[in-house]
């Protein structure tokens, strides 16, 4: 460990991952360690990781079977070294300001078990979100014995913190995860069948009003609250995303409820 580094160990599970891996590990490269798990990528992802460990970062790769984003992320997080850990995902980019906060951070945490970012997104036909969009902040560093995931949430996943959870207010954690439109249509179908299965698994009663007001709901929330109107017409298709996520979601739960 030399002076610069950071006594952090960050984390990433990842599939597929070949256009986006690589600017995303190196700039962890300032910290203790950077655990990989990859659940069994058929494309270039692990040959990258390989080589950027054979270039000196501090890369340790493991392959596990994959569990569910809950349950994957838990196992990823037992495997970390360090006091603290920093969860990223294969398509985000922690900034250098973001990196240093960090840094600032674990240095003199106090009592605090975990700490939020703020996520600034990628959408197409805009770049980065405008300045006054507001962003995602969600809870990513955190003390490893204080923290956990639930397996039970397949999809969706967050950090669940036993301590007080302070705010990282230097740099963001950019999140490019744009793909093709019949990937993303895809995915969100995919996404939406592990959402309304994990609902129905935790006996959640489906209601159909939800079908209608989920969907309005999650554009008003997008469009206005959060202000992706700053962002045009790439803005508004953002929002009309989500308010279908949501709808698939309560179909799909709807649908099940019905028992055919």
């Amino acid at each position: 460990m030399t002076a610069d580094t950071i006594p952090v160990s960050a984390f990433m599970i990842c599939f597929n991952e070949e256009r986006v891996i690589e600017p995303s590990l190196r700039a962890l490269s300032r910290f203790d360690e950077i655990l990989v798990v990859d659940s069994g990528s058929t494309d270039r992802t692990v040959e990258i990781v390989e080589g950027l460990r054979g270039e000196g970062l501090p890369v340790r790769l493991m392959h596990h079977d994959w569990a569910g984003f809950g349950a994957q992320k838990q196992y990823a997080l037992e495997q970390c070294r360090c006091e603290w850990v920093f969860n990223v995902d294969a398509d985000e980019f922690a900034e250098p300001k973001l990196v240093a906060a960090i840094a600032e951070a674990v240095a003199s945490p106090g009592k605090t078990a975990g700490f939020s970012v703020e996520r600034r997104q990628w959408i197409p036909g805009y770049g980065y979100t405008h300045p006054l969009v507001k962003n995602d902040r969600i809870v990513r560093l955190v003390r490893r014995t204080k923290a956990h995931y639930d397996p039970e949430q397949t999809i969706h996943e967050s950090l669940h913190v036993d301590g007080v959870i302070g705010k990282i207010g230097g740099g963001v954690l950019l999140h490019d995860s744009v793909i093709a439109p019949e990937l993303e249509f895809e995915k969100q179908n995919s996404y939406t069948s592990l959402k309304a299965s994990e609902r129905a698994a935790r006996g959640k009663r489906p209601s159909p009003s939800k079908m209608l007001t989920a969907p309005i709901g999650y554009f008003v929330k997008f469009y206005l609250l959060k202000r992706y109107f700053l962002c045009g017409w790439a803005g508004f298709a953002v929002a009309a995303g989500a308010a279908s996520y949501a709808y698939q979601t309560e179909y799909k739960s709807w649908r099940a409820g019905l028992g055919r």
